[in-house]
Formats: structure tokens, C-alpha cells, sequence
């Protein structure tokens, strides 16, 4: 009998043993940080959440800037370069006389180039020198634009390069779209987190700008070549203030 006690003893204490054991090696590899819950979609040791935003602003322009000017064809290149500064001292007389100051046009491009006509063989015949000599007009009063393009052409400019609409500042309208991009970002991540269950308010950890851009009007002279007798007609339109933003936001749980 005492035998059998014994043994009863024994197996007792190597199962409390077997069990300490056990317990010990299952605390070992137990994570510290608290658990989520099951379906949770959160970082335990750091709640966070990150979404894109996107901001965009239409604004209308108050500046244009034209770019035109001469472009002329002589036998000689002495001749063609006399010829074409005629004619721009004529168009800057023009377009000052409708209020553009001096320091408000500047040389865009300048170049003398030889010309060559070519027979059916692909042999070249010379054909005298071409000048072109344009210049970029900035308008601050956009409703001149048409009546200061007209009076250029009329005084002599027959290369309208490009005309187009912006704003003097963009850093009012950028600063907007940069707003409304954050708020984006955090609508979306709100509607992420609360489809995961997570109701508490979200805070910006981390906002990163990834993107700035705007989208101004261009129209242009077909061949960039235009006819005196043209009439013209400018319509600035509008133009797209677009910024892009990366947020992090945080919440205590």
C-alpha cells in the first residue's frame, strides 16, 4: 500500500513538473504588445493608417503672355536681319503704346538660318537667309490680349508662336488645393477605419507632398504664321491647380 502511494506521488509531481514546464516555454514565446482583436486590421505596436489625397482648384487666369514676332527671307543675311529689325521696332512701338512696359517683354528666340530648295534628286540649291526674331509679352490685363496681339500683327509681326493664360501667383490657389488634398486624404482614411471597426479620431503623423501641377490654356496660331487682315479672338478659359499629398494619421486606441 505504501508502495502504491509512492508511486502515486511520484506521478503527481511529474505532471506538475511536465505542466511548469510547459507553461514556462508557452510565456517564453507569448508576444508582449497587446493582441488585436480578431478582424482588426491595426498595427498593435503603432496605429497607424496612410491614404493619398488629391486637391484641385479651377481658378481664372490674370496674366497672359504672347510670344511673336518677325520672320523675313533675303538673298543676303545682312538684309534679312535689316528687314526683320524694321519690322520689330515697329511692332514694340505698337505694343507699347497699349500700356506694355519694357520690362515686361523679353527676347524668346533669335536665329539666322540658311534656306535651301531641293530637286527631285535630292541636290540642294541655296535660297538665301531666314530671320526670325520673337519676343514673349506679358499682359497683366487680359482683356487687352486680343486688342495687343492685333496691333502687333497689324504693325508687322507675322509669327504668333503661342499665346497663353496662368496666374501671376500661384501660391494662394496651390496653398487651397493643398488644403482640400489633406482633407481628402483623411475622408479616406476615416472611411477605411471605420469599415475596420476603428472609431476613434484620426491624427496626421506624417504628410508628404508628392505631386504639384496646373494646366494652363495654350492656343496657337495655326503654322505660326498669321495674316494681318485676322481677326482675333482669346479665351482664357480657366486653368487646374492640382496638388497631391501622402498622410499618415495615427489614433490612440
Amino acid at each position: 500500500m505504501k508502495r502504491n502511494m509512492k508511486y502515486v506521488l511520484l506521478g503527481v509531481l511529474t505532471m506538475v513538473l511536465f505542466l511548469a514546464v510547459v507553461w514556462g516555454a508557452v510565456a517564453m514565446i507569448r508576444p508582449t504588445g497587446t493582441q488585436a482583436a480578431a478582424g482588426e486590421v491595426k498595427n498593435v505596436d503603432n496605429n497607424t493608417v496612410s491614404a493619398a489625397g488629391v486637391g484641385n482648384i479651377s481658378v481664372k487666369p490674370d496674366v497672359a503672355y504672347v510670344t511673336l514676332g518677325a520672320q523675313t527671307k533675303e538673298k543676303s543675311a545682312s538684309t534679312a536681319s535689316a528687314e526683320n529689325s524694321n519690322v520689330m521696332d515697329a511692332v514694340l512701338k505698337a505694343i507699347k503704346a497699349e500700356g506694355i512696359k519694357d520690362n515686361e517683354v523679353e527676347t524668346s528666340q533669335f536665329s539666322i538660318t540658311p534656306q535651301y530648295n531641293y530637286n527631285n534628286s535630292g541636290n540642294p540649291t541655296f535660297d538665301g537667309y531666314q530671320v526670325i526674331n520673337l519676343v514673349t509679352i506679358k499682359i497683366k490685363d487680359i482683356d487687352k490680349a486680343s486688342t495687343i496681339l492685333d496691333k502687333a500683327v497689324t504693325a508687322g509681326a507675322n509669327n504668333v508662336s503661342s499665346v497663353s493664360f496662368d496666374i501671376e501667383d500661384r501660391g494662394k490657389a496651390y496653398e487651397d488645393a493643398l488644403d482640400l488634398a489633406v482633407k481628402d486624404a483623411k475622408l479616406k482614411a476615416s472611411v477605411m477605419m471605420k469599415a475596420t471597426g476603428v472609431t476613434q479620431e484620426l491624427k496626421p503623423y506624417k504628410v508628404v507632398e508628392s505631386a504639384y501641377s496646373t494646366y494652363p490654356v495654350y492656343a496657337r496660331a495655326q503654322d505660326g504664321m498669321v495674316e494681318a487682315e485676322m481677326a482675333t479672338q482669346l479665351i482664357p478659359g480657366t486653368l487646374k491647380v492640382t496638388a497631391q499629398v501622402e498622410v499618415t494619421f495615427t489614433w490612440t486606441p
